[in-house]
């Protein structure tokens, strides 16, 4: 299950990548914003989030090639948003435009540039090793946030919650007898990328205004051309290899439809959220499918593992509810 669980994370880091579009006046009315509303988007993004890592993880065992899965995912995507445009006209999604797709791109590369470094560093180190570097983000995202988009820093207790999360991660990977760090280069280069992408694509939500299905299109459509370029690291080519039927296409086109709603509760919770709470979440989100996958499939975790988990996902509600104050 170690094999399923690597490339788990790296189809689930794609996911995490994907937000929606505020105007610049958003910062105000956050303050103002329901917390139902903001409860129900975040419950929205935890179950496509926590749902599509389990459907890779089995997508993966009939088809093992990560880039052919990512593909087939971000057409998807794309088509549905161009479907919806062909069957109301009068929707507010755009076409691609150059002077909106040029500050996304960018996002998009940047995301790119996540996906290979983390690939590389799993060549080198195990999923455990990643997952601290991974829960340690929201501190890093919380400093940049600060100085590039004026958010405040956290509060005593909030920056105690966000160190208790990278805490338990620790517990959790240090408990593992495989846990080991050789290849921190690439490492740093991962952990350096998925901080700068949290805060980057904060800034191109607040400041390029798209409705939510626009941003979809964009986000999928520009990472086609990345996903087949990745394929010369990822591999590619082995889906041609399966012995197809529908149990082989069932799978990959459940993994594709929960894509398309990971796509729109990405965008909308980004709106609502600031990028170190949604990179909170994303954290627990992941930590809470490897505690269940763990828990069902899994027979080599250990109590203390678990325990570091149950921190992880503690200290993760604790700094929501900091936030919530």
């Amino acid at each position: 299950m170690k094999l399923g669980k690597a490339t788990e994370l790296e189809l689930g880091e794609e996911e995490e990548g994907r937000q929606e579009e505020t105007q610049p006046d958003q910062k105000l009315e956050q303050a103002d914003l329901p917390m139902q509303k903001v409860a129900v988007s975040v419950l929205f993004y935890a179950a496509c989030s926590s749902t599509l890592l389990l459907i890779n993880k089995v997508a993966m065992h009939f088809v093992p090639d990560a880039s052919f899965i990512l593909f087939c995912q971000f057409l998807v995507s794309s088509l549905t948003v161009r479907s919806i445009k062909c069957a109301a006209p009068d929707a507010d999604i755009e076409l691609i435009r150059w002077e909106k797709a040029r500050p996304f791109f960018l996002a998009c590369l940047i995301f790119f540039l996540c996906l290979l470094a983390n690939t590389a560093a799993l060549k080198s180190v195990n999923v455990e090793t990643v997952i601290v570097a991974r829960s340690c983000a929201p501190i890093a995202v919380s400093v940049l946030e600060h100085y590039t988009l004026g958010r405040a820093l956290p509060s005593a207790k909030g920056t105690c919650a966000l160190m208790g999360i990278a805490g338990g991660a620790v517990v959790y990977v240090v408990s593992d007898e495989g846990f080991r760090i050789e290849g921190y280069t690439w490492l740093l280069l991962y952990f350096v990328f998925i901080v700068t992408e949290m805060v980057f694509v904060k800034f191109v939500v607040e400041t390029v205004p798209m409705s939510t299905w626009t941003r979809v299109y964009y986000n999928n459509t520009m990472s086609l051309p990345l996903v087949v370029l990745s394929s010369s690291f990822m591999g590619f080519g082995a889906f041609l290899e399966v012995s197809w039927d529908f149990q082989h296409v069932g799978v990959v086109a459940l993994s594709c439809i929960v894509g398309v709603a990971i796509s729109y509760s990405g965008f909308n919770l980004r709106k609502l959220v600031s990028a170190t709470s949604f990179t909170v979440i994303g954290v627990l989100c992941k930590l809470l499918t490897v505690l269940l996958n763990d828990m069902v499939w899994s027979k080599h975790s250990n109590f203390m593992g678990h325990l570091g988990l149950l921190l992880c996902i503690a200290a993760g509600f604790a700094y929501e509810q900091t936030k919530a104050k």
